[in-house]
């Protein structure tokens, strides 16, 4: 038996933009794993006071455009874009967003990684659009990471926090408006995930499987269902919600919640995308 930690948010049931679009909530743009044709890749969105967005990652291509128009997130309002690491299903649609970017006059983006990963990022727009950072100038900025230093993005603090995936990669933990958002990205069963979800309102963490794939999921850098309970557990997290998933005929979904309700036993849920979450 699945249990629901979600509150009805306003996607996709047609409410208006002042609706969607309100502090203390996340709305999760993608939800699924590099491989994953019934999902978009990982992407969510953090709406700022002014009717800003911050992103955090970036999902795999020019689906993340799609996915922003259906969730009713204007481009221009998107400010800050903050990458986890360089694998492309969560670094994919930057260059797409910032070609979207160049026609917009009134748009203007600061793209936050850690250093290998911001290098990344350039290289690779060099390679598949070079000139696109001359076309945006000065509205374009990049600001390079450090673990466990704060940054701001309009009223929400976002502190950046290394986790195990193999190569480098950060979580983050955002707060705003006195709540806590801690998103794990990718990554093994790791202390520090513990550490910065320490009561957290809302720990999002990837589920690769379940306990059975455990050997897999490890060798590739990544978590089971109960590892994420047990992340949640430990770190005395009000709520737990799974994300990164595989495709269903891999890691079915109840199976998911199921395990890792067995380990936190507190409320747990798998995003579906376009879900919003409010904190």
């Amino acid at each position: 038996m699945r249990e629901f930690s979600r509150r009805p948010g306003d996607l996709p049931d047609g409410t208006g933009p002042e609706r969607r679009h309100k502090t203390g909530r996340v709305i999760f743009l993608g939800t699924g794993d590099p491989l994953n044709e019934e999902r978009a890749q990982t992407c969510l969105a953090v709406p700022l006071t002014g009717n800003e967005t911050a992103l955090f990652d970036a999902s795999s291509g020019t689906v993340l455009l799609r996915q922003l128009q259906d969730a009713g997130i204007a481009l221009e309002g998107i400010r800050h874009l903050f990458v986890s690491h360089r694998h492309f299903d969560h670094a994919g649609g930057l260059a797409p967003l910032l070609v979207s970017l160049t026609a917009l006059p009134d748009a203007s983006l600061t793209v936050h990684a850690p250093p290998e990963t911001l290098s990344a990022l350039h290289d690779l727009l060099a390679l598949t659009i070079p000139g696109v950072e001359d076309w945006l100038g000065e509205r374009l900025s990049w600001h390079e990471l450090t673990s466990e230093k704060p940054t701001r993005a309009k009223d929400a603090e976002v502190t950046p926090f290394e986790v195990d995936h193999g190569l480098e990669c950060v979580g983050f933990r955002i707060a705003q408006g006195g709540s806590t958002l801690v998103y794990a990205a990718d990554t093994r069963p790791c202390p520090n995930v513990i550490r910065y979800a320490k009561g957290a309102d809302l720990l999002i963490h990837e589920a690769y499987g379940t306990e059975r794939d455990a050997e897999q999921a490890h060798l590739f850098g990544h978590s089971t269902a109960a590892d994420a309970g047990r992340a949640a557990l430990t770190a005395g997290a009000k709520r737990l919600v799974l994300t990164h998933l595989r495709t269903g005929r891999f890691a079915d979904p109840d199976a998911l919640a199921e395990e890792a309700i067995s380990v936190f036993g507190g409320p747990v849920e798998v995003a579906d995308d376009l879900d919003a979450f409010d904190l």
